[in-house]
């Protein structure tokens, strides 16, 4: 295991205490009232400055940025990229999905890449030409080369930027469900990759995503033999609309994908 990996991985687990213990008074807030969405961002802030303290002792010539901190520490090597919770809306109801992402980048590009379940505690991560690692075995993509009998994970479309894909989305679902396939629905883009990558889950699909839900677990599922593009199957994400399947079935399902959810 690469050093980096180590350090990421203790600042990971430290956060992922914090975060279950936060997690419970948070429910006890939204018992009483109080806002959740605030107490998330007060949880989520917490997390990060948990893993940015490792991070700082053990590295303090690397930049580290975080989702809600931004630019935290400046540095002339490389650059630690931070996301403490990713699932805000199951965290906020105090149910499991929910997962720390960390990316390390040299010259832009992605070296190293962490994602951990604080609930189920997982650890997923990975080193550039060194494979994918789940709890510290070896892992691959499946091997499903058809619809029937596959297992896909998604978003629901319920926010104001999927909402308009709604009924491409519905359309997929209903091709798989008609080919024998089942479908998941997943909050955290980051979660839903990262089993693509360890084979639970056969092929997985995001709308509208930003580069850093899916910027550790697309290196990870990388290393894991797994293949992604958008929906054009183009290599780029920039559209922010990610498919990542093992290489046969992706090349079944993204044309349902561009049928049904291309713009």
């Amino acid at each position: 295991m690469q050093p980096r990996i180590n350090v990421a991985l203790k600042a990971a687990r430290s956060a992922a205490d914090f975060i279950l213990h936060s997690q419970e008074k948070l429910q006890f807030d939204r018992e009483q009232g109080q806002n959740s969405a605030e107490a998330y961002q007060n949880i989520c802030t917490g997390a990060e400055r948990t893993i940015v303290h490792h991070l700082e002792k053990a590295y303090p010539a690397d930049t580290i940025e975080t989702r809600l901190q931004g630019t935290v520490q400046e540095g002339k090597e490389g650059t630690w990229v931070i996301d403490a919770i990713q699932g805000q809306h199951l965290f906020s109801q105090g149910l499991p999905g929910h997962v720390i992402t960390m990316s390390y980048l040299v010259a832009g590009k992605v070296e190293h890449a962490v994602v951990v379940n604080p609930v189920t505690r997982d650890e997923f991560y990975a080193s550039k030409g060194r494979g994918a690692y789940l709890n510290n075995s070896r892992i691959r993509t499946s091997n499903a080369r058809s619809l029937d009998g596959a297992t896909f994970a998604a978003q629901f479309p319920g926010t104001e930027v999927t909402l308009p894909y709604a009924s491409g989305q519905f359309k997929v679902l209903e091709e798989i469900a008609h080919q024998g396939g089942r479908a998941v629905l997943q909050d955290s883009p980051a979660l839903t990759i990262a089993n693509v990558a360890a084979g639970r889950v056969d092929a997985a699909w995001g709308i509208q995503l930003r580069e850093w839900e899916v910027q550790a677990p697309l290196f990870i599922a990388k290393e894991a033999g797994c293949l992604f593009s958008d929906f054009n199957g183009a290599p780029s994400i920039d559209t922010g609309n990610v498919i990542c399947a093992n290489p046969r079935l992706f090349k079944t399902l993204l044309p349902l994908l561009n049928k049904h959810l291309q713009a």
